[in-house]
């Protein structure tokens, strides 16, 4: 990507942030370093695979994706933001990282993660801000997102490390009731899913990567 395009992508981002700080929650796209993190489990894929990403952004993890999907794969691309789903789409038509291989499946949905069509998916990447939303919004996307999730199926979502605990200390107590309670329910969906953590210090601001595994049904 040229320098120009690099810098209209990080303008576009934190003018999103700015007028969406509840669907962004980050100021500047995310770095390759945490993309080639967030796909490290898609990366070892093997036959035909069905793959969600759950708040696209501008595409700093889409890229990556695309890169490891062959011929009989498909990739659902969900943002909310319609100013980002047109530029994501720009993208695809213009920039050569961002080109499918032959028999690829891609499709674009520009809605709220709860209201794609109900299916399964292998490996889910997931980059909200839980910790922006309300509690029972967070328990139910994240019960939809497990029942969307093939047995056997990877999710993996990012949490920006130090950001939730500033944001704890200088809150109200209103908001650190609910961050509470927003730790809390993600703690109890990984205390039943999560098989890995790793730190991503490249990256502004350093980020955890998660993943959680959906057990298959005689495990």
């Amino acid at each position: 990507m040229s320098s120009d395009n690099s810098t209209y992508q990080r303008k576009l981002f934190f003018r999103q942030f700015v007028s969406d700080f509840s669907h962004m929650g980050a100021i500047l796209p995310s770095s390759r370093a945490l993309a080639r993190s967030v796909v490290a489990y898609l990366a070892q894929k093997q036959g035909p695979v069905r793959v969600l990403e759950a708040g696209a952004g501008t595409g700093a993890f889409t890229r990556d994706i695309v890169s490891l999907l062959k011929a009989g794969d498909s990739f659902d691309i969900v943002e909310i933001n319609p100013k980002l789903i047109a530029y994501l789409q720009q993208r695809f038509e213009q920039e050569a990282g961002f080109q499918p291989k032959p028999g690829v499946e891609i499709n674009f949905i520009n809605d709220d993660i709860r209201n794609i069509e109900p299916k399964t998916y292998h490996y889910i990447i997931f980059s909200l801000p839980l910790t922006n939303f309300p509690p029972s919004l967070v328990q139910e996307i994240l019960d939809f997102m497990i029942e969307c999730l093939e047995p056997g199926g990877i999710f993996s979502y990012v949490k920006y490390i130090f950001i939730g605990r500033l944001k704890y200390l200088f809150s109200g107590p209103p908001i650190k009731a609910s961050m509470k309670s927003n730790q809390n329910i993600i703690k109890s969906f990984a205390d039943r899913y999560q098989i890995e953590r790793r730190s991503v210090l490249l990256n502004v601001p350093p980020t955890w990567v998660f993943y959680w595994r959906k057990p298959i049904d005689n495990e």
